[in-house]
């Protein structure tokens, strides 16, 4: 009897025939018995292929007429035995999908892995929002290069360092390569390593043999996906076609980053402190374990903006608290792109991002300075008197009444 060397991966299981310096790929496999099979000879120079071909692995007439087109490269090979195997362990893998695992032992560790602490959970989808402007895309390949090349971000972003994978549907390579490089200026790396990008124009769910095939081959660590809403393509249940993407996406065992837009209609409904949703479908948050938003400020004619990345959603503990993002584009004399840096900056100094801040850490920024009365107070972040002094009175390890008037205790 037939036996081969089975090597499962993502997307993709390879057969090898070591006494025929054989390998058999079977690709976009289902468990109705369809697949992709590429069959390769090894020589002297390397691999070369015999033969493609999209099979019905349960079709004796076709598997059989498969068998006799091999014979034609070589006789000595048991193509008919070999094929049988090939077909009866695939329809298995198929049909056998994840393996079932024990749970409810001590684990290793009680910590949340990161590949990027603290906004990227491992192996786990993560999305960042905002309206089209709001430097998704520079902040994306910021992310790209300190998980790719490593070093530490502002506010002590710390990646656990590996390959990536960046998926467009929006720009073109050309887009990247400039802003990649002007990133890697501004962080000090001079060397010419890069990241994979993947130009698209599919769906992911609709690509995802061969994006599986790139992420296993590549020992993809961090998937970016830029933008969700062309990514997921289009359908008349957005419920079902945003379902389809993180199917998709979770086969990929890999961590992802999903750059996503808001609807207009509801971006110019909505005040400062307001917080917006991801365009479609409530799936898009429940399906992501973690949820990101982006609050901008920039004024025409300046050449760095301030950004405010919103915690909305953990599935993993706490939320962290709005974090103040500054990205400078600098030029050279001819006013090309020299280089873009990122640094952490203080958002309760910006009047337009300030609003995101919880109550308690505005009050807490404004009596820094100094005490005021609970009138001054209310007036100064635009709240009745009654939910500033009900927030004075529930933080009492923070805040303290002195007199007719408030300050600060202790700010941890």
């Amino acid at each position: 009897m037939i036996a081969l060397d089975v090597r499962p991966g993502i997307g993709f299981i390879d057969y090898i025939g070591t006494q025929w310096k054989l390998r058999v790929r079977a690709e976009r496999y289902d468990d109705e018995g369809y697949a992709e099979l590429s069959f390769f000879l090894r020589d002297g120079t390397g691999e070369n292929l015999l033969h493609p071909t999209r099979i019905n692995l349960l079709a004796t007439p076709s598997m059989n007429s498969l068998a006799k087109r091999l014979e034609r490269n070589s006789t000595e090979i048991p193509w008919t035995d070999i094929l049988a195997y090939v077909a009866g362990k695939t329809i298995e893998i198929a049909r056998r999908g994840e393996p079932v695992k024990a749970i409810g032992k001590k684990p290793e560790t009680m910590k949340v892995e990161y590949q990027l602490f603290p906004i990227l959970e491992r192996n786990e989808p993560t999305t960042i929002y905002s309206p089209g402007g709001y430097a998704k895309s520079y902040l994306a390949a910021y992310i790209a290069c300190i998980v790719r090349f490593g070093g530490k971000g502002f506010s002590n972003w710390t990646p656990t360092p590996g390959n990536v994978l960046y998926l467009d549907w929006e720009s073109s390579s050309q887009d990247h390569e400039r802003r990649v490089w002007a990133i890697k200026q501004g962080l000090g790396i001079e060397t010419e390593e890069t990241f994979s990008y993947l130009f698209c124009h599919q769906p992911l769910a609709a690509d995802i043999h061969r994006i599986q095939s790139i992420i296993a081959e590549g020992d993809i660590a961090l998937l970016i996906i830029d933008s969700q809403m062309a990514a997921e393509g289009y359908g008349p249940h957005p419920a079902q076609v945003s379902s389809q993407y993180y199917n998709a996406l979770r086969s990929l065992h890999c961590t992802s980053l999903t750059l996503d837009h808001v609807s207009k209609a509801e971006w110019g409904k909505v005040a400062d402190d307001d917080s917006l949703g991801p365009y479609g479908s409530v799936v898009k948050f429940n399906r992501s374990r973690s949820q990101f938003e982006i609050k901008k400020s920039q004024t025409a004619g300046e050449d760095f903006m301030e950004l405010a990345l919103i915690h909305r959603k953990h599935n993993e503990g706490k939320l962290l608290k709005p974090i103040g993002i500054r990205i400078d584009f600098h030029s050279n004399g001819d006013d090309e792109l020299d280089k873009v840096t990122f640094k952490a900056c203080e958002i309760s100094d910006n009047p337009d991002l300030s609003k995101v801040q919880s109550l308690r850490d505005r009050l807490a920024g404004i009596l820094a300075a100094g005490t005021m009365v609970l009138k001054d107070l209310a007036e100064a972040v635009d709240k009745p008197e009654a939910t500033v002094r009900s927030t004075l009175y529930r933080y009492k390890d923070t805040f303290v009444k002195v007199g007719q008037e408030w300050g600060l205790k202790a700010y941890e």
